[in-house]
């Protein structure tokens, strides 16, 4: 009987300082500021196109008061949709920590490669299909395409952001062809450019060997590229690179080659 009543004594003493400990707890939050805004992004194994001090740069110049306000008049909901606006940050997630700092982790996207439109505006192609502005600060080496490339305007590229607009075909073209190539080591370093033509063909500039490679349309894109790589490795014509012009890998189950 009295372990009873010492149990039920000491769960209700736990309940009380629990509700206590909540109320004291949004009493201090309700009187608390902001002290500071802190970014933290993992490191990758891929160069990243924005830091963390440039995330923090843009909030503050977006929202210019915001380090001093009170924690209640900050709406989380909102500032972690403007940081995730950015194209080049992914999986971003915002909440106050205990110092009373808004804390901000989150993710670079990584790029397939960098884009030169027929207004020679140039932009990155990201993962999961996202465009991405060229930084300055954080330029990259990376594959390039260029050609007859469909331009799209900053609000065009924020509707494909937010999933209201189709990226142009061509778009989901180059960013397969990318992919296929940083997935395979020794393509990656074999091909420098990637040409688009008004018919949607695709030429690609390799490092060594030979001046072109005729490539042609997406399909059978894989069949392709593996019997490339197959004809490079296999040695086959190395002796006689400077005779050949161009190595013309469009056509099914076979590899043309073009003297000059």
């Amino acid at each position: 009987m009295i372990k009873n009543i010492i149990y039920r004594t000491l769960w209700v003493l736990v309940f009380v300082f629990a509700i206590g400990l909540l109320v004291w707890s949004n009493m201090k939050y309700n009187n608390s500021h902001c002290t500071d805004i802190v970014v933290k992004m993992p490191v990758s194994n891929y160069p990243s196109l924005i830091s963390e001090e440039d995330i923090k740069t843009s909030i503050l110049k977006e929202m210019p008061a915001i380090i001093g306000q009170p924690l209640e008049q900050i709406n989380l909901e909102d500032l972690e949709t403007f940081v995730a606006m950015n194209a080049q940050l992914k999986q971003v997630k915002t909440f106050i920590n205990i110092n009373g700092e808004i804390q901000i982790n989150a993710n670079a996207r990584k790029a397939i490669l960098r884009v030169f439109d027929t207004k020679g505006q140039n932009v990155y192609l990201g993962e999961g299909l996202c465009l991405m502005e060229n930084s300055p600060k954080h330029a990259q080496r990376i594959l390039v395409a260029s050609g007859h490339i469909p331009h799209l305007t900053k609000s065009e590229q924020k509707q494909v952001l937010l999933g209201n607009q189709d990226l142009p075909q061509i778009y989901n073209d180059l960013y397969k062809l990318g992919n296929l190539l940083q997935e395979d080591p020794f393509l990656e370093s074999l091909i420098d450019q990637i040409y688009v033509f008004k018919n949607g063909e695709i030429e690609l500039t390799p490092k060594v060997g030979v001046k072109k490679i005729y490539f042609g349309k997406m399909e059978q894109s894989e069949e392709k590229l593996f019997k490339l790589k197959a004809f490079y490795l296999s040695g086959k014509g190395i002796v006689d690179w400077q005779k050949y012009q161009s190595i013309n890998i469009k056509y099914s189950k076979q590899i043309v080659c073009s003297k000059k």
